[in-house]
């Protein structure tokens, strides 16, 4: 910003000095000339001709113009020094110096300064314009803003807008975030003052300035331009140019070099033209620290080679960014001596070239000195501490560039105490305390760079991480995670950093191999190679989660990407491995390959009476005399072996082989393979690739190893180990992992050999001495590790201090029982140590674990399950002693089912999890749990048997539980608690035993099988004892069960014996009585089931003889229907046939025509029409046949009869017999309560007359009704009563069926 200094321009261009001595001479000096004249020189000068205070100001006014603020600074406080009586001019020079005290970052001494002209220029002239505008540049570098703005305003009320309190008001506004009032000030002195000698360009730069904070870029680069036509050396404006043709610069634009070379040209320029302008600088060492800075000279590369050789000698530093080509970047990691490399220079690289040899290649550095010399110059160059702060921090990344941490940490944490806005100085400061361990203070850091850029995705991320780390706020960490995914959902950076705050719980491993899928989804969608880092991870993950074939694959993507040329993965013949590293395992194929010797290669077999001898009959090279004894070869395409020596007789080269050669088929349908002895067969040879020997692929073959070890492929295992140690002897991790390989197996003295390999290797491993410590805890030699845990925690290693305290507890805990003395001593030290630890993590769970084990020693059971509760909670079930603990105090409760159920889940998570490195192998562990499910069983059982009644049945089964638990321990094979097993299996066959002889007098029934089973279970016992009794007494194996204990068992088995026999004999008594019983009540079911079965059969002939009746009397009544019908039949014909003849009689002898209703009436009725012939001549059949047929229908027409024809009688009682008659007795007889009758009454009613059967008796019992009349019979509508025509007789008619 150019402030008006109000000092008087001169007339002209030059500044003349009259001489004293002599009218009209005077001195002119040039602007140029006035530059280089020093201030003292010109002073002198001007004391000596007595120059007036005018001259004094000119003088000043052109060094500051030549922007020599220091040597204007010092005329004018000369000036200020003389004696004059001119008032004004005295107000005017010391308001110009107190000016002048604030124009160059001014420090708290020039500020005092600038106070003290101030105050003597408001002594002379209190209402002085310049003195107000001093005051206001004065407390505006103070940062008193408001104070500031009151004397500009001030100004300009009492003055108007004069230029220094438009710009100085501008300013402040500006300062204030009020850019819209600071454009209309800057606008008004534009409009005002467009011409001003020294201020037209910093007017209109501070006026670009307001408008790019507007949003209005191009009237920026508009004033910007401007600004550098009227001034060419405006400094601000080539920056804010420069700046602006920068952001607005498009990458894919093919003019996008050359605009950049302009833009940095411009700053270059500016640079040169202001040496002290630190906004420029901090520009250019932004600019240098990414720009890839040109080598002199080319350089030489070979495909999979680190090294580097150049044309001309290069000054490069280890650790130093590189860049050959186009796209390889790499470090420098070492440089070779200059005196081997007279005409170049030859560096190793942190990675191998993966392109083809080749030479001619430009090679580029960063020039980080650059960087650092510009950074530092615009930190002296300001005392504005933003722009300090921004200098510092442009310093620190440099450093943390090249991994120098401390100095990075340092200038990082400078630059926000300056400036505590500046964010990515904040964030750089959160990644140093990250690889300082400070984890709080980082995650502190984050929050504050959160809280005021909340859209900062890097630092959302990294928050959410270190929040998940620290296991503080979880949820919170998480939720941070995913507001950084949202703002940037396709970068796969912020998924890998919620895959990787995933991983840090087990409960969460399915969750994180989810996102770091989909952050490899992301990056092979994006066209990015995946790390070999992230690939590891995951097989991590899927080994944690079981998946071990993924796992594999995984790691085989991880070795892929670290081969992108896949030149280490080559076999090749002269690659024999490294001796005592060879790996020849088939599960560890990724790692070798068959190489054919030649096409034209062959073997024969060689007769004999063992064929296990090769002959090699065609080869057209010499590479089959790489072949030597130990050599892993392949006959065909199946017969694998390996060469026990090679032999060469009369010209032949034979090869003797560990097995002998078999033919075998690949395909049951294809005999071209391997099926013939006599064919020759192809020779191929098993050599290694160079995966072991590539650069960062260690860890990932470790994780390979470790594969092994968790799928059961144990050899597989030890074979990857030994090659990783043979190859990188300091990797600790391998000879940790073979020694508790040894210590599953049970080979101590293995581990302990390992363990020194690894302690030689690595002196002071802070891993290494804690698993000797474990070591000798397994041994139980307690002074061993009790001084190896007590060095360590002497040394203070954060990452094992609370490991060896944890121990040191362990190792007093368990030596509580060596002396009886020491008892409550040891338990007191132990519990110390566990609270220690606590005070210094209150989230240790296994220190808690470890009290809450002291306090079940005291006796204090609530307090212990409450801690074994609350560690469970915390550890979110992942330390399986928590289990253990909680089983041994459900146990004490004696709440056996809880307790039994700890126990499992225990050995069910051990059994899940890879072998730990602990002071117990997996098997003896295993052991330790199956004897605490055993003695639970065994507990129980005793306790059922307490009732001493039925209720303890159960008990049998508890024990033999027990026993088989005992049995599965046996089966282990750990020597150390054989002798323990066996004699708890013995005393849990005599509780077993003495719980069957008990079962009588408890009222429990029991077999012979079970007294015999506990009668041989108590023999075994006793002879198991007895012989660990005699190797107690011989002394052959040290045996930690008393003598007397051992006797007192005996004692009790041998009683038991006896009384088992006698039980023995006792039940099989009871049991043969049982026998015969059973066969005396089965002989009389049979006899009472048999009389049964007569019963039924009797029954069944009764009912089939009853059934037999019936359908006999069933038949008879169809056979009787049927003569009924017949007969029917023919009355009906004969009827028929006498009307005819009666019809052709009456038509001979009456000689008249009959109506059509008489012949109706003829045709239908079966009566003549003279009703007078019926009375006088009957005809006996035709009635009977008429009378018969309704009764048969149950209708008649006649009406006056007091008694129904005789035929119609017997009509209706045969249908009764027919349908009416039954010999059951069922319902129906009381609905129709028709007259029955015998078969002999049946038989004899066929003999009888007509008249007899059609008696009025027998009509009513017919019918049911005792009445005479057949109103029953006729119709519905026939039944009221029809008075008949005098005139004439009422005509009959017959019913047939179809009246009905």
């Amino acid at each position: 910003m150019a402030v008006e200094s109000g000092l008087p321009l001169p007339e002209e261009e030059t500044l003349i000095i009259p001489i004293k001595i002599k009218d009209g001479l005077f001195i002119e000096m040039f602007p140029d000339e006035v530059a280089q004249t020093s201030a003292a020189v010109l002073k002198q000068v001007l004391r000596d001709e007595a120059a007036s205070g005018d001259l004094w100001a000119a003088s000043a006014l052109f060094y500051s113009q030549n922007k020599q603020a220091a040597d204007a600074l010092a005329v004018l406080e000369e000036a200020c020094e003389l004696e004059t009586n001119d008032k004004q001019e005295r107000v005017r020079l010391l308001a110009a110096c107190g000016i002048a005290h604030l124009m160059e970052n001014p420090d708290e001494m020039q500020q005092q300064q600038a106070d003290q002209r101030f105050t003597q220029a408001g002594k002379i002239d209190t209402f002085f314009p310049m003195t107000w505008i001093g005051r206001g540049l004065l407390n505006w570098g103070k940062g008193g803003a408001d104070q500031a703005k009151f004397f500009f305003q001030t100004t300009l009320k009492q003055c108007g807008p004069v230029l220094p309190a438009l710009l100085g008001m501008a300013a402040v506004l500006y300062g204030q975030g009020d850019y819209e009032g600071a454009q209309n000030h800057y606008a008004t002195a534009i409009r005002r003052y467009p011409n001003h000698p020294t201020a037209s360009a910093a007017m209109r730069t501070a006026f670009g300035l307001t408008c790019y904070q507007l949003g209005q870029v191009d009237r920026a680069k508009a004033a910007f331009t401007r600004a550098l036509q009227i001034d060419p050396d405006c400094v601000e404006a080539m920056v804010g140019s420069a700046v602006l043709d920068m952001a607005a610069l498009d990458e894919t634009a093919q003019d996008y070099a050359s605009r950049t070379e302009r833009a940095i040209k411009l700053m270059s320029m500016a640079n040169l033209l202001d040496h002290s302008n630190a906004m420029v600088q901090n520009h250019l060492a932004n600019h240098y620290f990414w720009k890839w800075t040109p080598l002199p000279g080319v350089v030489q590369v070979t495909q999979g080679s680190v090294i580097v050789k150049s044309s001309q000698p290069i000054p490069l530093d280890p650790g130093e960014p590189i860049r050959i080509g186009t796209n390889f970047e790499a470090s420098v990691k070492e440089m070779a001596d200059e005196e081997e490399d007279l005409e170049g220079s030859t560096f190793t690289m942190s990675k191998p070239w993966k392109e083809e040899s080749t030479d001619g290649l430009k090679a580029w550095k960063k020039d980080y000195e650059r960087v650092i010399a510009l950074a530092k110059g615009a930190y002296k160059s300001t005392r504005v501490k933003e722009i300090q702060a921004e200098s510092l921090f442009f310093l620190a990344r440099v450093y943390h560039a090249r991994e120098d941490m401390d100095n990075a940490h340092k200038f990082y944490r400078k630059a926000c105490d300056l400036y505590p806005g500046l964010n990515p100085a904040r964030f750089g400061l959160a990644q140093t305390l990250i690889v300082r361990k400070e984890y709080n203070e980082a995650a502190n850091e984050l929050q504050e760079l959160v809280r005021s850029s909340s859209k900062a995705t890097d630092a959302l991320g990294l928050l959410g991480l270190l929040q998940v780390h620290l296991g503080k706020h979880l949820d919170e960490g998480l939720t941070h995670l995913r507001q950084a995914i949202e703002l940037d959902p396709l970068n796969p950076e912020l998924v890998v950093l919620e895959a990787m705050a995933l991983q840090q719980h087990r409960t969460f491993y399915p969750k994180s191999l989810q996102k770091y899928q989909k952050a490899v989804d992301l990056m092979n969608r994006e066209g990015v190679p995946v790390p070999s880092h992230i690939l590891t991870n995951m097989g991590v993950l899927c080994q944690e989660t079981r998946k071990y074939d993924e796992a594999l694959k995984m790691y085989k993507q991880a070795l892929a990407s670290l081969d992108e040329t896949g030149e280490y993965s080559k076999a090749e013949l002269e690659n024999v491995g490294v001796i005592g590293g060879e790996i020849r395992h088939p599960d560890n194929s990724l790692f070798f390959d068959f190489l054919s010797l030649s096409p034209e290669t062959e073997v024969e077999v060689v007769d004999g009476d063992e064929k296990n001898v090769v002959k090699i009959v065609t080869s057209a090279s010499t590479d089959v005399f790489v072949i030597s004894a130990g050599d892993h070869i392949r006959l065909g395409e199946l017969f694998q072996t390996k060469v026990e020596s090679v032999d060469n007789e009369s010209g032949n080269l034979l090869l003797h082989l560990a097995d002998e050669y078999v033919p075998k088929d690949t395909d049951e349908n294809d005999a071209s393979v391997d099926v013939t002895e006599n064919k020759r067969l192809s020779l191929k040879v098993k050599r290694e690739n160079r995966l072991l020997d590539m650069p960062n692929a260690t860890t990932v073959i470790f994780n390979i190893a470790r594969l092994h070890e968790a799928t059961g492929r144990a050899l597989a295992a030890i074979e990857l180990h030994k090659a990783i140690t043979k190859r990188n002897p300091a990797y600790v991790n391998s000879y940790l992992r073979l020694a508790c390989i040894a210590v599953d197996s049970g080979s101590l003295k293995e581990c302990s050999e390992w363990l020194k390999i690894a302690a030689a290797s690595s002196p002071g491993n802070s891993e290494v001495l804690t698993l000797i410590g474990n070591l000798h805890l397994s041994l139980c030699d307690w002074k061993p590790a009790q001084d190896v845990f007590e060095g360590l925690m002497g040394k203070k290693i954060p990452s094992v201090e609370a490991y060896a305290a944890l121990s040191m507890g362990n190792i007093y805990f368990e030596t509580l029982h060596v002396s009886e003395q020491r008892y409550a001593k040891h338990l007191q030290y132990a519990s110390d140590y566990y609270k220690r630890i606590l005070l210094k993590d209150p989230l240790n769970a296994y220190a808690a674990n470890g009290l809450g084990t002291v306090l079940a020693e005291k006796g204090e059971i609530f307090k212990a399950k409450e801690i074994f509760g609350r560690v469970r909670e915390v550890s979110e079930d992942s330390i399986a002693d928590a289990l253990l603990n909680l089983g041994h105090i459900y146990l004490a409760q004696k709440k056996h089912p809880e307790a039994l159920q700890m126990y499992q889940n225990y050995m069910k998570r051990i059994e899940d999890v890879a072998t730990p490195t602990t002071s117990k192998s997996r098997v003896e562990d295993l052991v330790d749990v199956l004897l605490y499910i055993a003695f639970a069983y065994f507990d129980w059982a005793r306790h059922t048997e307490l009732s001493n009644d039925s209720n303890a049945a159960p008990a049998d089964g508890r024990y033999k539980q027990a026993m088989e638990y005992l049995t599965t321990a046996l089966s282990k094979r750990a020597p150390k608690k054989e002798v323990v097993v066996q004699y708890n299996l013995c005393m849990t066959k005599l509780q077993a035993a003495n719980c069957v002889l008990q079962k009588q007098i408890r009222n429990i029934p029991r077999t012979v099988e079970e007294v015999e089973e506990a009668l041989k279970g108590l023999e075994e016992s006793l002879v198991i004892v007895e012989g660990i009794l005699k190797q107690k007494e011989e002394g052959t194996q040290k045996i930690n069960i008393k003598t007397s204990v051992l006797e007192d068992f005996l004692k009790h088995c041998k009683a038991n014996i006896g009384s088992a026999q006698s039980h023995l004999e006792d039940e099989k008594k009871r049991a043969e009585d049982e026998v015969a019983e059973r066969e005396i009540r089965r002989l009389a079911a049979e006899a009472a089931q048999k009389e049964e079965q007569i019963k039924l059969a009797i029954k069944k002939a009764e009912e089939a003889k009853l059934q037999e009746e019936r359908d006999m009397k069933a038949a008879a009544k169809m056979q009787k229907m049927e003569e009924l019908r017949q007969g029917w039949q023919q009355q009906q014909a004969a009827e028929q046939s006498e009307k005819e003849k009666k019809a052709r009689k009456r038509n001979h002898t009456d000689d008249f025509i009959v109506e059509d209703d008489q012949n109706k009436q003829a045709l239908f009725d079966d009566d003549s029409d003279d009703d007078e012939s019926r009375d006088n001549e009957p005809d006996r059949n035709s009635g009977e046949a008429t009378r018969t047929k309704a009764g048969l229908f149950g209708d008649s027409d006649d009406e006056g009869s007091d008694a129904p024809p005789a035929s119609s009688a017997k009509a209706v009682a045969t249908k009764s017999e027919l349908f009416g008659d039954s010999d059951e007795e069922d319902e129906d007889t009381s609905k129709k309560p028709a007259a029955k009758a015998t078969n002999a009454e049946r038989d004899n009613s066929a003999n009888e007359s007509d008249d007899e059967i059609l008696g009025v008796g027998n009509n009513q019992e017919l019918f049911g009704d005792d009445s005479n009349s057949d109103d029953e019979l006729v119709r519905p509508d026939k039944r009221d009563g029809e008075e008949n025509d005098g005139d004439q007789p009422k005509k009959k008619r017959r019913v047939f069926e179809d009246d009905e």
